[in-house]
């Protein structure tokens, strides 16, 4: 049984998994020329912040809920200290659909608060008829928080975790900082020392990722005003016509096995657009393949997609109804 709410976010995704099925036995397929065109898209700045993507600054369910604090066609604010949450954010079109009723038969009760109506309903409506629009989309972004070291010669180490077919392999890197960056303003001098140059460790700058400096008031795993959160890898979640396209990115910059059919105008948001091409995707419009994002542990050797579909259920405790649907928002973990 997930924690209070958790079943909202679940029960928000029915993904149907046709037949038609896309073959992932060659690197450059359908799902993946989709999956760049559509990435392009929502990776260019956000209207709500500079240098934010689009997908960083949608609605996370904390924000979306409770419906009744607003019309599913109110103008949201969305708050700064959600830019760097790692769990799912949804779309304009995706959070509208959110606040509107679990299935027609049910009435105007939006979903936060269709349990108790679910619970007495016979025949209890399932998923089935639960449909995102077309162009409805879900976004997770994961971190890495880099704070300014003291001795600006320092930087920090990362174990990467990259992929080669079906296996995950480490490297290490270490973070440095350009010379070039604006220095701070508002924020209290450095705590760290950072981590000297090691031998094993290729030396590798800020300026090759996506990163997020941290204003006054925000935090991040440690991280605090001035110091980064920077990009390691995402998922982009894509309804299109009538099925969910998964695809999950990682950083990787020698990847062709994972990168070469990249546009080579592949470029968005921050202070170095070109960087985005250090990101690697694998792309899928089926459950049933290998795919998966390095980065999440989970997942490894496995499909994302299978995953988030198996992860949890809601049963009703007086009968045996109960609704089989897409956990994409990982509710069981993120909602209290």
């Amino acid at each position: 049984m997930p924690r209070p709410l958790g079943w909202i976010g679940a029960v928000l995704i029915q993904v149907s998994f046709v037949a038609v099925i896309y073959s992932q036995s060659a690197p450059f397929n359908s799902s993946r020329i989709e999956g760049w065109k559509l990435a392009q898209d929502l990776i260019k700045e956000s209207a709500t912040r500079k240098g934010i993507p689009k997908f960083v600054a949608w609605e996370t369910a904390r924000e979306i809920f409770p419906c009744s604090d607003h019309s599913s066609a109110a103008v949201r604010v969305v708050s700064k200290n959600n830019l760097l949450d790692e769990s799912f954010h949804y779309s304009p079109e995706a959070a509208a659909r959110m606040c509107e009723p679990l299935a027609p038969n049910t009435g105007a009760v939006p979903l936060d608060a269709a349990q108790a109506l679910w619970e007495k309903s016979e025949p209890k409506p399932s998923t089935t008829t639960l449909r995102f629009p077309n162009g409805a989309h879900l976004a997770a972004a994961f971190w890495n928080a880099v704070r300014r070291p003291a001795n600006p010669q320092n930087g920090k180490i990362v174990q990467m975790a990259i992929r080669s077919q079906n296996e995950v392999r480490a490297r290490r890197i270490r973070i440095t900082l350009p010379k070039s960056l604006p220095k701070e303003s508002g924020c209290d001098p450095p705590a760290s020392q950072g981590d000297p140059a090691a031998a094993d460790a290729t030396d590798v700058s800020l300026e090759e990722f996506f990163w997020v400096r941290l204003n006054p008031g925000e935090r991040y795993n440690g991280a605090s005003c001035g110091d980064f959160a920077v990009l390691m890898a995402f998922h982009l979640v894509h309804k299109v016509q009538g099925r969910w396209l998964w695809t999950t990115f990682w950083w990787d910059p020698e990847s062709q096995e994972f990168g070469g059919d990249r546009p080579k105008d592949f470029g968005g948001a921050g202070t170095a657009p070109r960087a985005w091409r250090s990101y690697v995707m694998d792309a899928s419009f089926e459950s049933t393949a290998t795919i998966f994002n390095p980065w999440r542990i989970e997942e490894r050797q496995d499909n994302c997609a299978r995953c988030h579909a198996e992860i949890t259920l809601y049963k009703s405790p007086t009968s045996d109804s109960q609704i089989d649907f897409d956990s994409v928002t990982a509710a069981r973990n993120h909602f209290q």
